[in-house]
């Protein structure tokens, strides 16, 4: 889940995850890396997930990942991790909070952005939320599904993961068993 790749990038030396639910934003899948393309890394939490991430090696930053239900159209980012410049008009813009149900009402409530939350019920795999969430959840879907910009600058994630190879994908769940 999300926190997950976060605290596994905490572990290696990464920034420390905070103890409060994360945006997650997204955007166009087409990617401009100004510069430290050869710094970065793929992983997985396990070899079953559908969620590919990728993370900076000098630093241990999470910098974006990928789900294979995005229809190859977007890419998340999560909370204040990277820095982005030159968005398009087309781009993506943050417009909710997604998290698993540990988080209680009351804990949601402390977080400075109020932001409608949805998140996976873990006992069921139903999405669930605050008041108004199904709107913005079907919102969410339409984004997700919509083609690329015309205008979109850059590469694709799967283009990333081929220079990067494929094979050279970290299975975080394998690491734990050596």
């Amino acid at each position: 889940n999300c926190r997950q790749r976060l605290e596994y990038l905490a572990r290696l030396g990464g920034p420390s995850v905070p103890d409060t639910p994360f945006v997650a934003s997204k955007w166009p899948n087409c990617v401009e890396i100004i510069s430290g393309e050869n710094l970065l890394f793929a992983y997985k939490l396990n070899s079953t997930t559908q969620f590919c991430n990728m993370a900076s090696s000098c630093c241990h930053t999470f910098m974006l990942g990928r789900h294979a239900e995005y229809d190859a159209n977007c890419v998340t980012t999560q909370g204040e991790t990277t820095t982005y410049s030159n968005l398009t008009e087309g781009a993506i813009k943050p417009y909710a909070r997604f998290f698993s149900n540990q988080w209680s009402p009351e804990r949601i409530q402390k977080c400075e952005r109020k932001l409608i939350g949805i998140w996976v019920d873990e006992s069921t795999g139903d999405i669930v939320g605050e008041e108004g969430y199904k709107d913005l959840f079907e919102a969410h879907i339409e984004n997700i599904s919509r083609p690329l910009p015309s205008d979109a600058v850059g590469v694709k994630f799967d283009d990333i993961l081929e220079k990067l190879g494929r094979d050279n994908i970290i299975i975080v769940s394998d690491e734990k068993k050596s």
